[in-house]
């Protein structure tokens, strides 16, 4: 009866890391419909813990029946972020390591919508206690130093700080375990739009093993999926790299929707989560996984979005030890997330002035509509005593420090812009004073 009860846990655990592996943007498709598929079937061999009277493992899922078994079912009314990464880990290594990918999966329970945010990796933002930075340093520094919580979390709190997105739940996943989880599947199909001839294509041991692939349609297996989603040989570089990776997330999708997977995979889940389970970590609890998947499943294909921080978004710029990063335009990167997120709650307890010091017209109200999409009280906009400020500046009562510096990572302004002053002349918490140095914004 043991042994029973222990291949039951470990099939919930493989299909657990199917979702997983899904929602990491290497297979989003997967979760949303990998469950839809497996419930039935799984659970004629359900352990007991998911028994009629069996206590919820879960404050944000409750049960519901099916037969004679119970199924976690998502209650939370909530828009529920996920934060996605994969790691450049190579086999042995022992970390800490940066992240190839991040990704953000969004999915809002009442309006049965989804959504994927690619970041780029070289995007230049502020790394809460650490500085400027490449986003994708976030992780590294946070397991590097001992950042409360670790890398996962400093990534979490880079993108908080930097787009206001907070994420309760994450999925981090290694090569090797998205090679796996491809050919779980027996690979995929995807049309290549373009060849690619990489000759530095990196191998396992920081070498090169080239990697070209013709245009036109074709079957992938995992390594080779893996190289599609990680080369940027390309003209568009970083760009075209998160698009295809979203390439491959519809492509495991379509994959699943035609393909019942179960009557193979199911006998052998124990072995295969024995291969797999080292190359992912995440937070979500096994009643959660279940019941989100269940959500994700009823989300129709057109209301699935998918979105890229892409060139339009993106000034190319210089740092000062002369390395190219990517700085982002913030009313055009707070026009996507509107887009894909919907309006952001209120989040920041303090009370805004905006004033133009420079002599670029109606910049003051466009930055003060980019703070109130984010929930900022907006409480003066105008001009300020002069119009040749060369530097921005946010003054901040002393008391309102925090909210200065989220107002900072908002607008993709350095801490070093955050300044305290006692004797504000308004009744305002915080002055946004812009300068010359403000990125240029769309519009008149």
């Amino acid at each position: 009866m043991a042994r029973g009860i222990q291949a039951s846990s470990q099939r919930f655990a493989l299909l657990g890391l199917l979702w997983a592996l899904g929602v990491l943007g290497m297979g989003a498709g997967l979760g949303f419909v990998a469950y839809r598929l497996a419930f039935q079937e799984a659970l004629r061999a359900a352990p007991a813990f998911l028994l009629p009277g069996a206590p919820n493992a879960s404050a944000s899922s409750s049960t519901t029946h099916s037969g004679p078994f119970r199924l976690p079912e998502w209650t939370g009314k909530e828009r529920v972020n996920i934060l996605v990464l994969g790691i450049d880990q190579r086999e042995g290594e022992s970390g800490p390591w940066r992240t190839d990918t991040i990704m953000v999966v969004t999915i809002d329970p009442v309006g049965l919508s989804a959504g994927v945010l690619s970041i780029p990796r070289d995007l230049w933002v502020t790394i809460p206690g650490f500085g400027e930075n490449r986003i994708n340093t976030a992780h590294f520094l946070g397991d590097a130093y001992g950042y409360p919580g670790g890398g996962i979390a400093l990534a979490q709190e880079t993108l908080r700080y930097n787009f206001g997105i907070a994420t309760s739940y994450y999925v981090r996943v290694n090569f090797t375990a998205f090679e796996k989880a491809i050919d779980l599947l027996g690979g995929i199909d995807l049309c290549v739009p373009e060849a690619i001839d990489d000759p530095h294509y990196p191998d396992a041991r920081y070498g090169y093993e080239p990697f070209r692939i013709e245009a036109g349609c074709q079957h992938l297996d995992g390594r080779t999926a893996l190289k599609y989603a990680r080369t940027r040989a390309t003209r568009g570089g970083d760009f075209d790299r998160m698009r295809r990776q979203q390439q491959v997330i519809q492509a495991v999708r379509e994959r699943v929707l035609r393909l019942n997977m179960l009557p193979e995979l199911i006998p052998r889940a124990p072995a295969l989560w024995e291969t797999v389970k080292d190359g992912v970590r995440t937070n979500f609890s096994l009643e959660e996984m279940i019941a989100l998947a269940r959500l994700a499943a009823r989300i129709p294909d057109d209301r699935i979005r998918m979105v890229t921080i892409g060139l339009s978004m993106t000034i190319l710029a210089t740092t000062p030890d002369r390395s190219e990063v990517l700085v982002r335009i913030p009313e055009k990167v707070q026009e996507a997330l509107t887009d894909l997120f919907g309006p952001q709650p209120m989040r920041l307890e303090a009370k805004v002035s905006v004033r133009n010091g420079t002599l670029r017209p109606g910049l003051a109200s466009r930055v003060a509509e980019i703070l109130r999409a984010l929930g900022a009280e907006i409480v003066e906009v105008g001009n300020a005593d002069r119009f040749d400020y060369g530097e921005t500046r946010i003054l901040v009562r002393p008391e309102a420090l925090d909210a200065g510096r989220q107002v900072a990572g908002w607008l993709g302004l350095p801490l070093t812009a955050v300044r305290p002053a006692p004797d504000l002349a308004c009744a305002c918490d915080l002055v946004i004073r812009l300068g010359a140095d403000f990125p240029e914004l769309a519009g008149p």
